[in-house]
């Protein structure tokens, strides 16, 4: 495969042509708010590897990878040959099948303190049973999030997703839904602490995604979330929908020593095609028996598409590649590099700003006001206008991000993307710098 840098991208008429004719059948001209940019969104033809082929033929670097889904880079050869092969036998059956459970059984080898698993098909989903399982094995009502913190569309976690964090996040919930969700600053005990007096006996979980705020400087906090749930009763769910299989074979709660009630997974488990689950200790997954009682039963679980073999298939084959390769250990190696590529040009040329992130992932902040220890600190004291102009000042040369997001890497990544990126980042630094921008 080629492995040159991509220079920069010539004409994107395609892709406006198409957000066009999406906005008067798209809300916005998208379907996921996170997808939408300025000018317009890029629109994609294909991807293969580390890259993106846009409508109008331009090649791009993804440093995306379909929202962190595609560790192992897109269609690599080995799922897509586990994909044609079940594809073959069908697409989707609608009954139990042995690909799922073999996903399930493997995944649960992985994820600590997991007994039981139930699948689903997005994030949001998985958040949402989470939620629910935690509820009904407490008889609680309260759960506590961090500002901030996103855990999918879901009506019982669309609360403090964005500042003043004192409202939710979009209208249409039913009475009450915003009163049962309550938020605390990231690494601030003592505001848990408050947060659970305040809600003294009917705290039924606290749910944290531990990429927040993209450091591995909070594992302390996270413990002590953990102490804080077992004393008082509570839950502790930890969002791995980012992370799981992402940062270590199995998960984040696995590398650093976590062990969860409850643990949600999605993206990388699915190997690049949709998947959702919810795991954890088999106790709290009672209610969701076919046969239990009627005062017991929990819905957590269920959908057509849930659970099934193609995308098992897909997620079977990711991790028998990450088990034969030294997958991790090529993407920390370059992820390291390119934080740290960015902090140096960031220094040499005299920007204010910062890079976050650890393993594969990596965020650049504009102008941080103080310290970037929560999600809170990093909504209000950075720039994001500059960021976003970052963003497409990268796109423009052939290096694709997702406008306000984190980025990513992949296995199919090389010293030459990296190389690359570093070398277009120092460009649309400099270009920022000098239009007063940054």
């Amino acid at each position: 495969m080629d492995q040159r840098p991509d220079g920069p991208v010539g004409s994107t008429a395609g892709s406006e042509r198409l957000d066009a004719a999406a906005r008067s059948v798209f809300p916005g001209g998208v379907s996921h708010n996170v997808r939408a940019a300025e000018p317009y969104p890029l629109y994609v033809a294909r991807s293969e590897g580390p890259h993106l082929f846009d409508v109008d033929g331009n090649r791009y670097v993804d440093f995306w990878n379909d929202h962190g889904a595609s560790l192992l880079g897109h269609a690599h050869p080995a799922v897509v040959e586990a994909v044609v092969e079940q594809a073959r036998r069908g697409l989707h059956y609608g009954t139990p099948n042995e690909p799922s459970l073999t996903l399930a059984r493997r995944a649960l080898e992985r994820l600590p303190g997991a007994d039981r698993l139930r699948f689903c098909v997005t994030g949001t989903e998985a958040t949402m049973y989470a939620v629910r399982l935690a509820r009904a094995a407490t008889g609680r009502s309260t759960v506590l999030k961090v500002e901030g913190g996103w855990h999918g569309g879901n009506t019982d976690l669309a609360h403090a997703v964005h500042p003043p964090f004192d409202r939710p996040e979009t209208r249409g919930l039913p009475p009450g839904a915003a009163e049962a969700c309550h938020a605390f600053r990231f690494n601030d005990e003592a505001d848990v602490a408050e947060r659970f007096e305040r809600h003294a006996g009917d705290v039924a979980a606290v749910i944290v995604d531990p990429r927040q705020p993209g450091t591995e400087d909070d594992v302390d906090f996270l413990r002590f979330l953990a102490d804080t749930c077992e004393d008082a009763g509570a839950c502790f769910v930890l969002d791995e929908v980012v992370t799981g299989f992402r940062v270590a074979p199995g998960s984040y709660a696995a590398r650093v020593g976590l062990e969860p009630d409850l643990t949600t997974v999605g993206k990388v488990l699915g190997g690049g095609l949709p998947v959702g689950a919810v795991a954890g200790r088999a106790e709290l997954f009672d209610g969701c028996e076919p046969g239990a009682a009627p005062d017991d039963r929990v819905l957590a679980g269920g959908g057509t598409f849930s659970a099934d073999p193609l995308t098992a298939a897909a997620g079977l084959a990711t991790l028998d590649v990450v088990e034969a390769e030294p997958v991790y250990d090529h993407t920390e190696a370059l992820g390291e590099r390119l934080r740290e590529g960015v902090r140096a040009h960031f220094d040499a040329l005299g920007v204010d700003g910062a890079v976050l992130g650890f393993s594969s992932l990596f965020t650049p902040f504009f102008a941080p006001e103080g310290p970037l220890d929560s999600p809170t600190a990093i909504a209000t004291g950075t720039d994001a206008a500059a960021q976003r102009a970052f963003y497409r000042g990268l796109r423009d040369r052939g290096y694709y991000l997702n406008p306000g997001v984190m980025g990513n890497l992949s296995y199919a990544h090389t010293e030459a993307h990296v190389d690359g990126f570093l070398a277009a980042a120092e460009a649309v630094l400099a270009d920022l710098r000098d239009a007063g921008a940054v």
